[in-house]
């Protein structure tokens, strides 16, 4: 194998690692958001969402064909960029991942011991399921 062949083969590795660096390293099956977040997002989606949005549009086909099989942070995007539609981007955050800890709570998905984190990186380590 010739320096050309070998720099190729690093290369390829490199890719390889790249890759797998961003690919989601857990599910929204091993609770991603707290209880109480949920709880929060629930309260949240009360007054921001409800108006517009009937809880069982988060629980369908076109919800999950959306979603499903892709990082977390797509979702989280999505909503942030997006909503509320009146006035999209004016939450926090938080309170973003604290709605999107409700959905997950709506479609099943079990809470844990830590919060639905907020930043791109960690989000985009979370993949979304199917319940």
């Amino acid at each position: 194998m010739g320096a050309w062949g070998l720099g190729l083969g690093v290369w390829g590795l490199t890719l390889v690692t790249a890759l797998a660096a961003q690919a989601p390293t857990r599910s929204v099956k091993a609770g991603v958001y707290t209880a109480a977040q949920a709880d929060r997002g629930q309260a949240l989606y009360r007054s921001k969402c409800a108006s517009c949005h009937a809880p069982n549009r988060f629980t369908d086909d076109f919800f999950y064909q959306s979603f499903a099989g892709k990082p977390l942070f797509e979702m989280f995007d999505v909503i942030s960029d997006s909503m509320p539609e009146d006035n999209p981007g004016s939450m926090k955050k938080e309170e973003y991942a604290d709605v999107i800890a409700y959905l997950l709570k709506l479609n099943n998905f079990p809470a844990g011991a830590t919060e639905l984190p907020i930043d791109k990186e960690a989000l985009s380590a979370i993949m979304m399921e199917k319940p």
